[in-house]
């Protein structure tokens, strides 16, 4: 089935909606070290809300994944790692087909879903730890000193596995935030 224009529309609003909050948090993230580095546990749980009530609008494959696309590309336009794009185009799809598995309805399938989606952020930190040098260049251009020791000691290279497990941990509270607070709108959707 072929996304309509009112699909395509909601596909836009929420992208927005879905940055407002990516970016808000990100830059807020970045004043210290240490909310830089709960980046992957509190974004994915924050905009959380904002995904699940796009998912009562889903209904076939392809939207969740031009939604990651629309993502990835504006982070990158941003001038954030193309591996931000890459991971759009493999979570988010992955993400979509798990959630397609549940007819967008199953629970348990929109809540993987949603974590395979959040994965596409882990773009943003792959340079720290897989192009630590350059990275960190050009990051202390921006960055007084005090601020650059602070990131390096918090983020030796065994932190990328620990921020894969903060973006599960976030992506899932924030499935569950997302729909406590949307509750009527999972209802009305059928959504169980």
């Amino acid at each position: 089935m072929k996304p309509t224009v009112k699909d395509l529309i909601n596909v836009g609003i929420f992208t927005v909606l879905y940055m407002v909050i990516v970016v808000i948090c990100g830059q807020l993230g970045a004043l210290l070290p240490i909310t830089q580095v709960l980046g992957p546990l509190y974004i994915p749980l924050l905009a959380g809300i904002v995904f699940m009530l796009f998912l009562t609008r889903v209904r076939h494959f392809g939207l969740v994944t031009i939604m990651g696309l629309l993502v990835g590309l504006v982070v990158l336009a941003t001038g954030q790692s193309y591996w931000v794009l890459i991971l759009a185009v493999v979570f988010a799809s992955l993400g979509d087909f798990i959630m397609s598995l549940g007819r967008y309805k199953k629970w348990l399938t929109l809540v993987i879903g949603y974590v395979c989606f959040s994965f596409l952020l882990l773009g943003t930190v792959v340079p720290l730890f897989f192009l630590r040098d350059s990275y960190l260049g050009r990051l202390s251009e921006r960055k007084d000193d005090a601020w650059m020791s602070g990131i390096v000691a918090m983020t030796p290279w065994w932190m990328f596995l620990v921020m894969i497990a903060m973006i599960m941990v976030g992506a899932s509270l924030g499935a569950f935030l997302g729909r406590a607070m949307l509750r009527k709108h999972f209802e009305k959707a059928g959504i169980a």
